[in-house]
């Protein structure tokens, strides 16, 4: 957060906050809701992701028997996929 708001200014991080809030809301309500990650379908773990605003989108899992959701990372799109890999 203190990267994006140097690189970016206080108010952009602030709307990308309101955007993670409100989508952290829907995601309580429904952790399934959000496609599985293509790139990291090779995990035990399932994990899914969303954009949140172009070019990054966040990664999670969802474990169901603690009823917890997990958010992974949130990735810049414009990078190397492989490397979402290296992140997780």
């Amino acid at each position: 957060m203190e990267y994006s708001s140097q690189e970016f200014g206080r108010k952009a991080l602030l709307r990308f906050r309101e955007k993670v809030t409100k989508k952290i809301s829907q995601l309580q309500n429904y952790p399934l809701s959000c496609s599985p990650e293509p790139l990291l379908s090779k995990y035990p773990i399932q994990f899914r992701s969303c954009v949140i605003q172009k070019p990054i989108k966040m990664v999670y899992h969802f474990v169901e028997e603690s009823d917890t959701l997990y958010i992974d990372n949130f990735w810049d799109m414009r990078r190397n996929p492989d490397a979402l890999k290296g992140d997780i």
